[in-house]
């Protein structure tokens, strides 16, 4: 089965600056890690407050993710391998990032977090290979 062409899953990140932004963007997973593109709104008017931002994290930097479903949408959940891991995203707290899904895309969503899950896990196993 081939993991590598998971879907862009479009992604928000609420309540930024107590609720006065927010970040709306895509995640793509990919071989090399998670690749998050993402531009920050003004949350009443909607003008664009920065550019578009790209950010990569390699499986190295991860220690889980995860997808949780929700009745009106889900949430993917990155966990990173430390508190600098995110430290660069609006949002991120305590070396996690929680994005949210909208009900239409649950299922992008949940796909790719399988795909990720299991570029993680063969990238662990390739570490304990190394090891030993």
């Amino acid at each position: 089965m081939n993991y590598s062409s998971s879907p862009s899953v479009p992604v928000e990140i609420p309540n930024i600056k107590h609720g006065f932004q927010v970040a709306k963007g895509l995640l793509k997973v990919k071989e090399d890690g998670i690749h998050f593109e993402f531009e920050v709104k003004d949350s009443f008017v909607g003008l664009i407050t920065s550019g578009v931002q790209s950010s990569v994290f390699s499986y190295d930097d991860l220690e889980n993710l995860r997808f949780e479903k929700g009745w009106w949408n889900g949430k993917i959940i990155l966990e990173g391998t430390s508190m600098k891991t995110f430290e660069d995203l609006p949002g991120s707290e305590q070396g996690r990032l929680k994005l949210k899904v909208k009900r239409s895309d649950r299922d992008d969503a949940q796909n790719a977090v399988s795909s990720a899950r299991v570029h993680l896990s063969e990238h662990k196993l390739k570490e304990l290979d190394a090891e030993q």
